[in-house]
């Protein structure tokens, strides 16, 4: 019980507490700093974001119109289908990593 009160045990934790402290700095200062939206595409009423997140990317999908409308994009090449509310942001996908990820939306017809 006295080894574990002991002021040398906690002398040894020091030395890892500032790499720790600047590794969750690093972290969370890319994501907490900036939140910028960068547009990466349109259609219609509907616009694509693509927003910095904790060790990847977030793609949002904003929908500025009065009716709903239906989303079909493609990130990273894999398809997927959402419906956007009226003036609500929805989204639409997490990509994970440092490479930063594509998307489209489906050509009209």
């Amino acid at each position: 019980m006295k080894a574990c009160l002991s002021r040398k045990g906690m002398k040894t934790l020091w030395p890892l507490r500032l790499p720790l402290a600047l590794i969750v700095l690093i972290l969370t200062a890319s994501v907490g700093f900036s939140r910028s939206e960068v547009l990466v595409g349109t259609s219609g009423p509907l616009k694509a974001f693509r927003v910095k997140a904790p060790l990847g990317w977030t793609i949002q999908i904003r929908n500025d119109s009065d009716a709903k409308h239906t989303a079909l994009y493609a990130i990273n090449g894999s398809p997927a289908l959402k419906v956007i509310p009226a003036h609500s942001t929805v989204k639409a996908g997490y990509v994970l990593g440092e490479e930063i990820p594509s998307f489209a939306f489906a050509p009209k017809k």
